[in-house]
């Protein structure tokens, strides 16, 4: 029996046409939430090329930290501080001894975005078990540099901001 699949196109052909409305209206379907999260030094991206940090909340609870869209270029600075720490952590180790685990390496993170949950498949796909991943889609971000000073990046989702402006009016 031949399956057919049907592909839905989730992408503009001209980029130009994403603005910051259309982008953020994709990406932050549910209410903002602010909290601090430990980012850790590990790293990924998915097949948009977002930058994906895992980070710690509620102590040891992992989650995906997603920097999407336009916002995925002002992460570099932070996926640099991240890999600056992880070298320092493992530079010089003798090779007897085994590198730190990832989860002890944090940056403590004050994150503003919206949560997605992911379902993906377990094991070798021949039983159909999943998993809930909890994924923070962020908007903007703040931490300490190296050098102690304070970082602030991204900005509000674009329907916040109108819903600012709308109040600034009244």
């Amino acid at each position: 029996m031949l399956r057919e699949t049907l592909t839905v196109k989730k992408r503009l052909e001209n980029p130009s046409l994403i603005t910051p409305s259309y982008e953020d209206k994709g990406l932050f379907k549910k209410p903002p939430t602010e909290l601090v999260v430990q980012l850790i030094p590990k790293f990924g991206k998915n097949t948009r090329r977002d930058v994906i940090i895992k980070g710690l909340v509620q102590g040891d609870v992992e989650v995906e930290v997603v920097f999407a869209g336009r916002r995925k270029k002002q992460a570099a600075e932070l996926v640099a501080l991240l890999r600056r720490k992880w070298e320092v952590a493992t530079y010089r180790l003798p090779k007897d001894v085994p590198p730190p685990d990832r989860k002890e390496i944090q940056l403590p993170t004050r994150v503003q975005g919206s949560w997605r949950t992911r379902m993906t498949e377990m094991g070798d796909g021949t039983q159909d078990l999943y998993l809930r991943e909890y994924q923070l889609l962020v908007a903007r971000w703040a931490y300490h540099s190296e050098g102690g000073a304070f970082r602030s990046f991204g900005e509000p989702p674009f329907v916040e901001q109108l819903m600012d402006e709308a109040n600034a009016d009244v």
